[in-house]
C-alpha cells in the first residue's frame, strides 16, 4: 500500500467514524458482523501529472454501504452522512493534506430482496509532507 493510500484510509476512517450514525464504521469489517456497515472499500492511487517521482498522488477511495431494511430509505441516508462527512473536506493525516470530492454513488437491491448495497466514490489529492 503506498503511503499516499494509507493516509487517506486513516483520515476516511476518523472523518466518517465521527460523522456516521446508526452504523458501525469498519476499515475491515469482521465476517458476520451486523448490519448496517460502513466499511472503506477499494483504495487507487495514480501519480499526479507532471509531478515525476513524487510522493503526491490522486487517490480514488470507495465506501461501502451495507443495510438490511424494506425500503432504500436507510441506506440513503447513510450515503448522504458519508458524503456530508468526507465532501470537500481538507484533512490533514501525519503532515499529509488531504482533499476530499465526491465522484459517485450507487444503490442496489441485492438479490435477496431485503439487503442493499451502496458504492460512494470519492477522489483524494493527497499532498505529501
Amino acid at each position: 500500500m503506498s503511503k499516499a493510500k494509507a493516509m487517506v484510509e486513516a483520515a476516511a476512517f476518523v472523518a466518517l467514524d465521527t460523522g456516521i450514525t446508526g452504523a458501525t464504521v469498519f476499515q475491515d469489517a469482521p465476517e458476520n458482523a451486523p448490519t448496517p456497515l460502513v466499511i472503506i472499500g477499494d483504495l487507487k492511487s495514480a501519480r499526479l501529472p507532471l509531478k515525476g517521482a513524487d510522493a503526491d498522488r490522486r487517490v480514488t477511495i470507495a465506501i461501502v454501504t451495507i443495510v438490511e431494511a424494506e425500503e432504500r430509505a436507510p441506506l440513503l441516508a447513510l450515503q448522504e452522512q458519508i458524503e456530508d462527512a468526507l465532501d470537500g473536506q481538507n484533512l490533514e493525516q501525519d503532515g499529509w493534506t488531504l482533499a476530499f470530492e465526491f465522484e459517485d454513488d450507487d444503490a442496489v437491491l441485492s438479490e435477496d430482496g431485503s439487503t442493499y448495497t451502496g458504492i460512494t466514490s470519492f477522489t483524494v489529492l493527497a499532498i505529501a509532507p
